[in-house]
């Protein structure tokens, strides 16, 4: 099972997006279990909204300052799937279905990250930037941390209180 907690990840905002990415991998593709692939990869014919190839989705990690816990994997992935104008409720259902009852256990997300996926959700459909998910970071690889995040309209301090205020309720 994932990790529970959200963790910030420390990045230079001045980094360039190669630098930071150099320094951060979640998982090879061919680590990722057949079922998250079929849900989640832009290849698969079933894939949900929101679904992004690995590369992208590591670029959104460190954009959104989160770590490799899997409370950090559910929010960026309900951010992606919030972004994408395409998702709908039973999207949403659908995917919540199955990272609790049918993925791999160690990918499987406990109601708590759940939660989490659910904030990562009302953030990505906040942002005023659509369709994040359909971005080729490949040709961004230069720009900085800093200058990706103003591109997108990505506030990390905004994100945080969010985090902080949601953790209250």
């Amino acid at each position: 099972m994932l990790c529970n907690s959200l963790t910030r990840l420390q990045i230079d905002r001045n980094s360039t997006l190669a630098e930071a990415l150099s320094n951060f991998s979640l998982n090879k593709q061919s680590e990722i279990p057949w079922l998250v692939k079929l849900l989640e990869n832009p290849k698969s014919p079933l894939a949900l909204p929101g679904n992004i190839n690995l590369f992208g989705h590591d670029c959104l990690h460190l954009l959104l300052a989160r770590g490799t816990s899997g409370a950090d994997e559910a929010f960026v992935i309900g951010f992606t799937m919030g972004n994408d104008l395409k998702t709908n409720r039973l999207h949403i259902l659908i995917f919540k279905v199955f990272t609790q009852f049918f993925y791999p256990v160690k990918y499987r997300f406990t109601s708590y990250q759940l939660q989490i996926f659910d904030q990562g959700l009302i953030l990505g459909q906040q942002l005023k930037t659509k369709n994040i998910h359909q971005f080729d970071f490949n040709l961004v690889l230069d720009k900085s941390i800093g200058e990706m995040r103003s591109y997108f309209g990505i506030n990390l301090k905004q994100l945080e209180e969010f985090i902080d205020y949601t953790k209250l309720i």
